[in-house]
């Protein structure tokens, strides 16, 4: 992960803010540094897919139609 860092603030609901703890505590870590690797994965994820979908759908009509409507 970068090493710059920008503040990320938001509520949470309690119940969910209790069991992030309860994760992170199983694997001997703080909130914070738990969510970090929990986002970094969701995004890793994300991107992957983003990729696969591009390739995989290169010639497919449906992302034909979705990049003429971005433009």
């Amino acid at each position: 992960m970068p090493a710059e860092k920008t503040e990320l603030r938001g509520l949470c609901p309690t119940d969910l803010v209790q069991a992030l703890d309860a994760l992170a505590h199983t694997e001997g870590k703080d909130r914070n540094t738990y969510v970090n690797e929990v986002l970094h994965a969701h995004v890793t994820g994300k991107a992957h897919a983003a990729i696969l979908l591009t390739r995989m759908l290169r010639d497919n009509a449906y992302l034909a139609e979705y990049e003429r409507s971005a433009t």
